[in-house]
């Protein structure tokens, strides 16, 4: 039971960190930058229900907020794992 939840947290660190990492990059690099493409690819399915909310209750707006609602889903789901591990 160790091995999964310390899988689980470090999966969801290292999904968090390229959110972020993505998050950085498209503003200095292009879209068909491989590195960059790479990044999309992984953290899309993540970041897509996101990006349908926001653009549901704000619109069009032209800053994306969809990173900080994931990570801050992310930092939820890992505080949620957290209490269930300790308590069992």
């Amino acid at each position: 039971m160790r091995v999964l939840f310390v899988v689980l947290m470090y999966f969801l660190d290292i999904l968090s960190w390229a959110i972020i990492i993505n998050a950085l990059l498209s503003w200095f690099l292009r879209p068909d930058n491989p590195i960059k493409s790479f990044l999309d690819r992984m953290v899309e399915p993540f970041l897509r229900p996101f990006r349908a909310l926001f653009r549901r209750f704000a619109g069009n707006s032209p800053i994306d907020f969809s990173p900080m609602l994931a990570i801050l889903a992310i930092y939820l789901l890992r505080m949620l794992i957290q209490r269930i591990y300790f308590l069992v």
